[in-house]
């Protein structure tokens, strides 16, 4: 018979955003460890079919239709998810899976050994996104989380933050918790991209509220004295998310100082990012960060590019990074970040020290052969 493993997300695979990038190396380990890996994820609006299949990667994609709600729509792609699982069954031997709508259509199918990615809880992030979101309704939400913590085989996390939350809130056993870093790869080459700003800065990834990126926009009020300095802001969704943003850009006199990309191809993305007077990841002290913690990509990404990075001052940074290797400023303080990308520009040899000492950290610790070769294990020790 043929051996299967799921891996389920309800997310739009591919996209720009981080998560893909987290998903192509886990679903990369999975396929490895079958037959066949059956990719159940989000259509979105993009352009990718419905049904492809690349190597032994089966990939179908549901359609997130537009006129349901959320609930509604997260409900029927447990549904869908449940039902396909089912036409395979008995020769599924892992289903891995990335959220409380991927797991309830695993779980319920006691054959299957599962593997609960926890790089975030549903209940701790929909309510930036909904924040009209009743209490009943985040109960319930979190009865499901707890299910799906519970039921699974396993559960691996990025971040040592997210275990702790994990088992001092939903009382999971320690054991049954494996610590798996984000990774990054080192780009072969780099070419600076031919409408790059002389100086700048760079800020790349998304821009949901937890992720500071306003704190970023008033640190440079405080550092208009450098003239020429720019704002790269790479972003990973469509540039029309951060209209919201316009109104404080005008506020703050930065209309003339901020550049937006949006979606880039890595390659491109990675080449700004190199030539880069720092990367900044200016991530709020809130409880998405501090609380359940995550595992910042942008920070070992920054690191792998050979540039500069300026982060908060976060348990989830400081398990990435020490202060020979970054520079760290007080969270939501634009002016301490001001401060440390002041001083940058001014000791740029000081700044190749720090250069170098992330770049051999992320060689030593971050690559993603290692992360994989982790999550390798867990699959070989499920399949004994």
């Amino acid at each position: 018979m043929e051996k299967r493993n799921i891996y389920a997300t309800y997310d739009v695979f591919p996209s720009a955003k981080g998560a893909s990038t987290h998903i192509r190396e886990m679903i990369l380990v999975s396929s490895g460890q079958c037959d066949q890996l059956q990719l159940f994820c989000l259509r979105g609006n993009s352009s990718y079919p419905a049904v492809q299949t690349e190597g032994n990667i089966f990939i179908k994609r549901y359609y997130n239709e537009e006129k349901l709600n959320y609930l509604e729509k997260a409900s029927l792609f447990s549904q869908q998810l449940f039902i396909d699982i089912q036409k395979h069954k008995e020769s599924i031997q892992i289903g891995h899976f990335r959220d409380v709508w991927s797991g309830m259509g695993l779980i319920a199918e006691p054959s299957i050994k599962t593997i609960f990615e926890v790089n975030a809880l549903t209940s701790v992030e929909l309510p930036y996104r909904y924040p009209d979101l009743t209490p009943s309704f985040l109960r319930k939400l979190k009865e499901l989380e707890l299910q799906c913590l519970h039921r699974s085989t396993v559960i691996i996390t990025p971040s040592e933050v997210t275990k702790t939350y994990l088992e001092t809130n939903f009382s999971v056993d320690a054991d049954k918790i494996k610590v798996i870093p984000n990774g990054a790869h080192i780009p072969d080459s780099f070419e600076r991209p031919i409408d790059a700003p002389d100086q700048y800065l760079i800020y790349f990834g998304a821009i949901q509220p937890w992720q500071g990126l306003e704190v970023l926009l008033k640190a440079m009020t405080y550092l208009e004295d450098f003239k020429d300095l720019k704002l790269v802001i790479c972003l990973a969704v469509k540039e029309k998310a951060f209209k919201p943003y316009r109104k404080l850009l005008e506020k703050l006199g930065l209309q003339n100082r901020v550049i937006l990309k949006s979606r880039l191809p890595k390659k491109e993305l990675y080449n700004y990012i190199h030539y880069a007077e720092a990367s900044i990841a200016p991530l709020k002290a809130c409880d998405r960060n501090i609380t359940q913690g995550c595992c910042p990509l942008k920070i070992l990404e920054s690191m792998a590019c050979k540039t500069m990075v300026i982060a908060s001052e976060l348990p989830v940074v400081s398990e990435l990074v020490t202060e020979e290797e970054a520079l760290l400023f007080e969270p939501d303080r634009e002016q301490d970040l001001a401060r440390c990308i002041r001083f940058i520009l001014d000791e740029p040899e000081r700044k190749e020290s720090y250069i170098a000492s992330a770049f051999k950290k992320v060689q030593g610790d971050f690559l993603w052969e290692d992360q994989k070769a982790k999550l390798k294990k867990v699959y070989q020790d499920l399949m004994l």
